[in-house]
């Protein structure tokens, strides 16, 4: 009898795996060491919450080494469109693995002249077919890369064209280890109970890792008019912009460019690579910029000259930054008039755009210190209105200790401020500068050229300060933005 339990069994695995192999709607995954359920998910393009749903499973965090799981497919036969946005860290190879493709199939699938040449944001088709077969909310996940395959050329409505035939697409929010439904509402100034009656909740407190939430009101990127054939790849990540936090834009065109652009105000230049044909743009969203949707214009200049304008619109959302009260002894550094003086010299100093870099990955961490105040939080000094908010994130240091240059570059000030103290600016390049304050010693000038984790002065207090620490900016084309974005993702 137990023989026959056993090859029962095998026939069973057996189908299973054979209909996988020939196009049915089942296959197989072995949970592999290291593997959670977004990444299995990722492999096989598509949601946590669809293969929590094909396994019955409860308990997203119990999945084991070895413990086998349904992965609903669509029927191959279909030829149903696949593609891959490109992650940090990625090769061609690694994704060819992933895909069980060969690094010549996928080269010549994406018309590749150089198979080392891929960039973080770009969009690599795995499978060619339809991309309509694909459900909206899988085309269109928030914290993704919204890639414009552009090969074949769609057509881009107006903004204010809208067909009745066709409802606009939905916003996703992947869950994340961590956030509540009240934590992702307030990112976009929504309420719980809109967030619930959005996702059919019966429970708001009870979300997973890796669920996909639909934010009603939401709008995705939008471009005004077709693009120019010259554009090959036009791609955003994320889709929808926070303040305080990086976009990027990566473009890929078919012959060499300049591209410049303005967006709310702030004027940018790309950073161009590949003779000219991959340029990827970072734009920094200030803090307290209003929620909606704002034009952004690009400009790309060919070779002959040619002009070729184009308008997207982006939209942006809050950042869920918290409160902080602060009691500083001494009110002349209070004063708004004293702060924004010191501003307003550290953005002209910031927005200029030096061509060469010293960075290109992410940066590093400027102080062998634990971080105890984070960027972003709403401020009040001395009972005032929270109408300020720290620009950096401070390192608690004793004095003395060692202040290190997060990346590679050129010291453009090194100076006494009057909030910041004994104050350093690095310019790293391509519009990326860092800011060290409250130094007790500087040991750089103007003009020196720095590494990556050279020692450049001393933790101290300085300036308007509480005590011993280290307070590090970063800024981008005139814009003070999170640090800690630029220290956990990889630029350009």
């Amino acid at each position: 009898m137990k023989p026959l339990f056993i090859s029962l069994f095998a026939l069973l695995l057996m189908s299973v795996f054979t209909q996988g192999q020939s196009g049915a709607s089942l296959t197989v995954h072995v949970v592999q060491r290291g593997e959670g359920l977004s990444d299995i998910a990722l492999k096989y393009n598509l949601s946590a919450a669809q293969i929590i749903e094909a396994n019955g499973i409860t308990d997203t965090s119990s999945i084991a080494v070895g413990q086998r799981l349904l992965i609903p497919r669509q029927i191959t036969a279909r030829r149903q469109r696949l593609t891959h946005t490109v992650v940090t860290g990625e090769t061609l190879s690694s994704i060819a693995q992933v895909y069980g493709k060969t690094l010549e199939e996928l080269t010549a699938l994406n018309n590749l002249v150089n198979s080392h040449q891929i960039f973080v944001g770009q969009e690599l088709v795995i499978v060619p077919g339809e991309a309509d077969n694909l459900p909206r909310s899988d085309r269109n996940d928030a914290d993704s890369t919204a890639a414009a395959d552009v090969s074949s050329r769609p057509t881009q409505a107006p903004p204010t064209d809208a067909r009745d035939d066709e409802p606009p697409a939905a916003f996703i929010h992947t869950v994340t280890a961590g956030e509540t439904l009240f934590e992702i509402g307030l990112r976009y100034n929504l309420t719980v109970t809109t967030m619930a009656q959005a996702n059919n909740l019966s429970d708001p407190t009870r979300i997973y890792v890796g669920q996909r939430l639909i934010i009603p009101g939401i709008e995705l990127p939008r471009f005004a008019q077709d693009l120019p054939e010259i554009i090959r790849v036009f791609s955003f990540n994320p889709q929808v912009l926070a303040e305080g936090r990086t976009g990027r834009i990566e473009i890929a065109t078919t012959e060499p460019v300049e591209i410049s652009g303005r967006f709310i105000g702030q004027e940018f230049m790309s950073i161009s690579q590949s003779n000219g044909t991959q340029h990827h743009i970072r734009i920094g969203i200030p803090m307290f910029t209003e929620q909606e949707v704002y034009p952004l214009a690009l400009n790309l200049v060919d070779a002959a000259g040619t002009s070729m304008p184009i308008v997207v619109h982006l939209q942006i959302v809050g950042g869920s930054y918290g409160h902080q009260n602060i009691s500083i002894n001494n009110d002349d550094l209070l004063t708004l008039a004293v702060e924004n003086e010191e501003i307003e010299l550290l953005a002209g100093l910031t927005s200029k755009f030096n061509s060469g870099a010293g960075w290109t990955n992410s940066l590093g961490l400027p102080a062998a210190a634990p971080m105890n105040s984070v960027f972003g939080t709403r401020r009040s000094y001395n009972g005032s209105p929270y109408n300020r908010f720290h620009r950096g994130v401070d390192f608690a240091g004793a004095t003395g200790a060692s202040v290190l240059a997060a990346a590679a570059g050129t010291v453009v000030l090194a100076d006494t401020l009057n909030i910041r103290g004994n104050t350093t600016v690095i310019d790293h390049g391509w519009g990326l500068y860092t800011v060290y304050a409250h130094q007790n010693v500087l040991y750089v000038n103007p003009g020196d050229a720095v590494i990556s984790g050279q020692v450049i002065g001393a933790i101290g207090s300085t300036g308007r300060s509480t005590g011993p620490h280290l307070h590090w900016e970063v800024w981008l084309n005139g814009v003070n933005v999170d640090p800690m974005q630029w220290v956990q993702e990889t630029f350009p």
